[in-house]
């Protein structure tokens, strides 16, 4: 349908704020050929019913600029150069640079699709189905190193593994001491938020059983096997280093630097126990030896600023820190993404799946992307320098140049419901100046009512 100054008058009042923002932008930028790939339907929902746009669907689409054109004419009254029609050496340059972005995407699709596949194939699985993929030396290296007796054949060891294994606790706990703390809280996280994958850059041995798949280490919990742990620590078997692994992580994923001596004041009130400063140091070389370089005097500080030159007690002398009430709270943030409203986690991530580029989105890719913004945001001292990281996404090709109006909302929500680092773990939600603000404009509004 032909793009004519009468089509886009009529289209211009309905446009939302998104669209208005994508059109200056382009505007703005004055490239001769403007290429994207986001869901236009959803994104410009307006310009696709006017037939200015197509319905991409996630496939590459072309803005025309004699609609850029006309927007700047006739909205931005001409605020910006007009965009001149290419060049044959800027339609080849731009020809050559698209093929180089669709030979990215169509590799990282393809990795993204191997991955899913794996997912799809793997999860939820027994343990007879993975012990069935092994090879008949490592099912004879179980079977020895377990001391059980060798029936012969293959399927009768796995039936002689599997029967042992789940007999009682004896097997899981001679498999326990061969596992590293990384495999270790894995697997307890995996019991904690309740999935069953998780990548192990490491790999795991025949003797542990959890399914290694070639492609970027990712390894299956099966479904049996992580019920098996959960009684095991249902039984009140605990492993104490493992709950201090928990316990040290989790505090520098909710601080990101913190002082020992209030470490040391939190491990008394979540375990009843005293502790020294001393300990706490040489817990912390032992358990996460790449830290040592990060505790200086009073403090340790996160391995995200390893690199960073901070004077912490002239920094941050008299922060005020988050309180936990028990080592739960501190558990849920050994992921470092961990958010408390998962309602709202929900709802960002659904949002943020219409808002990413690509014809095709796996789930893996939105948890990733999710993960990489609460991270992000925690490490920031305001939502404008947040919201900056959500622009570069943009600039990477990852999530539209210009996020829906609700998802704009929500990430501003999600904002004050992430523990940030700058405010000692606190929310913003929690701090004094956000709940006048809130009280303040409930008051104003029930005057309001009342006259």
């Amino acid at each position: 349908m032909k793009i004519t100054t009468e089509r886009v008058q009529k289209v211009i009042p309905l446009l939302n704020e998104t669209e208005h923002l994508y059109l200056s932008l382009l505007a703005a930028n004055g490239n001769t050929i403007n290429k994207d790939s986001i869901q236009t339907e959803y994104i410009l929902p307006n310009l696709v019913e006017a037939g200015l746009v197509e319905a991409s669907n996630g496939k590459i689409f072309e803005i025309e600029t004699e609609l850029i054109n006309l927007y700047n004419t006739i909205y931005l009254k001409g605020e910006y150069e007009l965009i001149k029609a290419p060049t044959e050496d800027e339609i080849a340059y731009e020809s050559d640079m698209l093929k180089q972005n669709l030979d990215q995407y169509e590799t990282q699709l393809e990795i993204e699709t191997k991955i899913n596949k794996m997912i799809e194939t793997w999860s939820n699985q027994k343990l007879v189905s993975h012990l069935q993929t092994l090879c008949d030396e490592d099912i004879i290296g179980i079977i020895r190193f377990y001391q059980l007796e060798d029936q012969g054949d293959k399927l009768s060891n796995i039936n002689v593994i599997n029967d042992a294994f789940f007999k009682d606790f004896t097997m899981i706990q001679k498999m326990q001491k061969f596992m590293d703390f990384e495999l270790q809280l894995n697997i307890e996280n995996a019991l904690q938020f309740n999935y069953d994958n998780f990548t192990y850059m490491k790999g795991a041995t025949r003797e542990i059983f959890a399914f290694s798949h070639e492609f970027n280490e990712i390894l299956f919990i099966p479904k049996d096997v992580l019920e098996h742990f959960k009684k095991l620590k249902a039984s009140g078997i605990m492993n104490p280093e493992i709950e201090k692994i928990k316990f040290y992580r989790g505090m520098m994923n909710l601080y990101g630097f913190v002082r020992l001596d209030f470490m040391q004041k939190v491990y008394k009130k979540v375990y009843r126990k005293e502790i020294t400063v001393d300990t706490i140091k040489q817990d912390i070389s032992t358990y996460f030896p790449n830290l040592v370089p990060n505790v200086k005097g009073n403090w340790v500080k996160h391995e995200i600023y390893s690199h960073q030159q901070m004077d912490l007690d002239v920094m941050f002398s008299n922060m005020e820190y988050y309180m936990p009430i028990n080592a739960q709270q501190i558990y849920k943030y050994v992921q470092n993404s961990y958010v408390e409203n998962m309602k709202l986690k929900e709802e960002v991530k659904v949002e943020l799946k219409r808002n990413m580029k690509g014809e095709k989105i796996y789930s893996q890719q939105v948890e990733a992307l999710f993960n990489e913004i609460v991270e992000t945001f925690r490490v920031t001292d305001s939502f404008e320098t947040a919201f900056e990281f959500v622009a570069d996404l943009g600039a990477r090709q990852m999530v539209s140049i210009v996020p829906t109006e609700k998802l704009t909302q929500l990430l501003k929500t999600l904002y004050t419901e992430v523990r940030l680092w700058r405010i000692g773990g606190y929310k913003v939600i929690e701090m004094p100046e956000y709940k006048h603000q809130k009280k303040s404009r409930v008051v104003s509004y029930k005057k309001r009512k009342k006259k």
